[in-house]
């Protein structure tokens, strides 16, 4: 999704236009429109009752991807404190109109996306791209809270741990430069529904976070 850019936070559609700046967005934007040149437009189409002839492309613009060990629920209880201080310092006076939204799925609903579009079919139009995204684009502090609300540590657990590794800091380091660069916006998902029916397990985080300590062995 880092290919539109910044949006200030506002909604965007495969429709809206790609203000990308990062050398790897714009390489994505590339990659985009030559796999889309596979597929013929409809004035291609030389047979009149085959709409569906030739190839089908579909470009899926993923959000950031959680899964099993992949996430703030598999982060240590110190990397959720830090994280929750940092969000709050970096933006003191957050509102809605300043909120950094991130766009997200989890990976379960990949594989039902791709899955769902096998399956499905289209009229042929050149080429088109999906958000792979969930439903509710939220603040990675929200996310976070979520995660150490789901840990439910005690007040002595949370106090206790309040050293970083260095790959948690690293890791933190890297998501502030690759925010920075790919913009804030909330990516909107309705064309995926509307085509191919997609169906999403977890249509925000809150589903995905519980779903992923269901089905883990996650211990304090």
């Amino acid at each position: 999704t880092g290919v539109y850019g910044d949006y200030g936070g506002d909604w965007v559609t495969e429709d809206t236009e790609l203000r990308c700046v990062d050398a790897k967005s714009k390489a994505r934007v590339v990659a985009e429109q030559e796999w889309c040149k596979l597929e013929p437009a409809d004035d291609q189409n030389n047979n009149d009752n085959d709409s569906n002839a030739g190839p089908r492309v579909d470009c899926f613009r993923c959000g950031g991807i959680y899964g099993p060990g992949r996430g703030p629920l598999f982060s240590s209880l110190s990397s959720l404190n830090e994280a929750l201080a940092a969000e709050t310092d970096e933006l003191p006076q957050q509102t809605p109109a300043v909120m950094k939204y991130v766009n997200r799925i989890l990976v379960d609903d990949i594989c039902g996306a791709v899955l769902a579009a096998v399956e499905g079919d289209r009229p042929r139009c050149g080429g088109r791209a999906y958000n792979l995204v969930d439903d509710d684009p939220a603040p990675r502090k929200q996310v976070v809270a979520e995660a150490r609300r789901l840990l439910s540590p005690s007040p002595e657990e949370v106090q206790g741990q309040s050293s970083v590794s260095s790959s948690d800091a690293a890791t933190k380091n890297t998501r502030r430069r690759i925010s920075r660069a790919t913009g804030n916006k909330r990516c909107d998902n309705s064309r995926l529904k509307e085509d191919y029916g997609w169906k999403l397990k977890a249509p925000t985080y809150r589903e995905g976070l519980a779903l992923l300590l269901e089905n883990s062995d996650l211990k304090l």
